[in-house]
């Protein structure tokens, strides 16, 4: 008579957890080491670009505040000179002349007027404006070569007026013009006719319409 034998359960240590026979543990008995995301490629951020996240927003605040102080400072300079400047011309020259025509000190009288506009107004903007307070303005780039550029720019200005007695307004303006384009290394043709012009227009416009005597020099008058 047969009798029905129920199959044995694996008891702990049994052939589930013995291994094969060609001596590899079984599937049961395998450790899966967990991957990390580097091992499929994918870069998470780590310590490191936590700080160079911190250090860059670090430096565009510094950035920004030292835009704004930059601009602020020049504004004044610029109105404490413009003021000078208006207070000589406005008390050794002649604002009209003889014929009440425009004098030697009209068209310097109006250029600083306008130059001490323009600081305070650049002061003011940067002082209580808006984008300026909340961080939403330009900042200056701090970048050595480009601070080169613009101190050659200064350079060329102070340059430019020194050559004003030997060389007259005409030929220094159009010395000061083919040294700024030299130095931003302007290529367009029509850009450079025009910036060419721009002494000889005002040549023609102060000192033969309106007869404003212009500075002049020894080799042009």
């Amino acid at each position: 008579m047969d009798q029905d034998v129920a199959p044995k359960a694996n008891a702990p240590g049994g052939p589930a957890s013995q291994p094969d026979r060609s001596g590899q543990p079984n599937d049961a008995d395998r450790h899966v080491e967990p991957r990390s995301d580097t091992d499929t490629g994918i870069e998470q951020p780590d310590g490191d670009v936590a700080i160079d996240n911190a250090v860059d927003a670090a430096d565009h605040a510094r950035d920004e505040r030292i835009t704004r102080v930059v601009h602020i400072v020049l504004g004044l300079v610029i109105a404490a000179l413009g003021s000078w400047l208006l207070y000589r011309s406005s008390t050794e020259l002649a604002f009209r002349g003889s014929n009440d025509e425009p004098g030697p000190g009209y068209l310097p009288v109006l250029l600083t007027i306008a130059l001490v506009a323009m600081g305070l107004l650049l002061a003011g903007v940067w002082a209580f404006g808006a984008k300026a307070r909340h961080g939403d303005a330009p900042t200056l780039s701090l970048h050595p070569r480009l601070m080169g550029r613009a101190l050659l720019v200064w350079g060329a200005l102070v340059v430019c007026g020194f050559l004003i007695e030997p060389l007259g307004f005409l030929l220094a303006g159009e010395v000061f013009v083919l040294t700024i384009m030299a130095i931003e290394r302007i290529r367009a043709i029509p850009l450079i006719v025009t910036l060419l012009l721009v002494p000889p227009a005002m040549y023609l416009l102060f000192d033969t319409l309106l007869e404003v005597q212009l500075p002049g020099g020894t080799l042009w008058y």
